[in-house]
């Protein structure tokens, strides 16, 4: 599949009657909503569990009436629940219109609030033996800048990586999501060499590996990142526990599935939010485009995760981002460090 596929359609203003099979939508507002249509039945990820014949009928019919594209955009939330997409969405003059599921995932406030406030990537050392490293989400996707953000997340580490460090706590709890490619590659180093995750079809089929070859992070054979790790060499199979909650979604839990499976790794936390599908997006027009869940995602060992991730510990609230050594989560990482190092 491309995964830079753009799809354009222009349209004309508001002012076009219908044609004579939806008498009450003007023909712009209906092309739109046909060629949406079109787009998610020929692209969704869940397409082949739709009556497309019964969900046009009511897209239509909610649409009834309208003369601009303004009018029929509270109707994709609907769209987006009728393909059990929660991941996916519809953007419109910077405006995001989505589903919003409810499947009962709790983020305390303490989350919610750290979340807001760490945008940035920070480490520090607890104590002499255990490096700390929090990684937010983030929401740039240029190419030009992917090379920056997983440069400062390596500087990051080599900033406090030393001889004597036995173990990492890598926090993802307040890491929404983003561009996933710069994240990973960032942490090539604690991932480990080879086959790490990949993209999966609904078909299960492979649309794409993710591979570190040298601590160089590549999709298949295409070079994501060439940022080299500058600092002290990170141990070979070093201990880490990563970090996660209601809050770690979308990329942060590929990020995540990067370390299942890899020698010395454990989970420890919440269950994460649930956006394990990756997306693509589709052009429809100068303002606007839609974002579709396509493929599902497997860990190194070909594991789908079609849903939330769990925690191989699971530790409820006591997050304390301001005195880590406070943080139920991270007293937790630092007893299995201890006894893995």
């Amino acid at each position: 599949m491309n995964r830079f596929l753009l799809i354009t359609l222009f349209f004309l203003p508001c002012v076009i009657k219908a044609q004579s099979n939806s008498p009450s939508i003007v023909d712009s507002v209906k092309s739109y909503l046909d060629k949406s249509l079109f787009i998610i039945e020929a692209n969704a990820l869940n397409s082949k569990n739709v009556n497309w014949k019964e969900l046009r009928e009511n897209v239509y019919l909610k649409a009834s009436g309208a003369k601009c594209y303004e009018e029929i955009l509270s109707i994709y939330p609907y769209i987006f629940e009728q393909i059990d997409d929660h991941h996916g969405s519809l953007k419109y003059k910077n405006k995001t219109y989505s589903w919003n599921k409810n499947d009962g995932i709790q983020v305390n406030d303490i989350i919610k609030v750290a979340t807001k406030k760490y945008s940035f990537v920070r480490s520090e050392k607890i104590g002499e033996e255990f490096g700390y490293i929090l990684i937010p989400g983030n929401n740039d996707f240029r190419g030009q800048h992917m090379d920056s953000i997983s440069r400062d997340i390596k500087n990051t580490i080599a900033k406090i990586n030393n001889k004597d460090i036995k173990g990492w706590i890598i926090d993802l709890r307040v890491n929404t999501g983003g561009n996933m490619y710069p994240m990973i590659a960032g942490l090539a180093e604690f991932i480990g060499e080879g086959r790490v995750g990949g993209f999966i079809t609904p078909n299960h089929q492979a649309d794409g590996d993710w591979i570190i070859k040298n601590g160089t992070f590549y999709v298949d054979s295409v070079k994501v990142s060439s940022v080299k790790y500058e600092g002290h060499p990170v141990k070979k199979d070093i201990p880490i526990a990563i970090l996660i909650s209601g809050n770690t979604a979308s990329s942060g839990e590929m990020t995540v599935i990067t370390t299942i499976g890899r020698n010395k790794s454990i989970l420890i936390g919440e269950p994460t939010g649930g956006y394990t599908t990756t997306n693509l997006g589709f052009k429809l027009n100068e303002y606007s485009g839609l974002n579709l869940a396509v493929d599902y995602v497997s860990d190194r060992n070909g594991k789908v995760y079609p849903k939330n991730i769990d925690p191989d510990i699971l530790v409820l609230n006591g997050d304390n981002f301001e005195v880590l050594i406070k943080d139920l989560k991270v007293k937790k990482a630092i007893s299995w460090l201890r006894k893995n190092k």
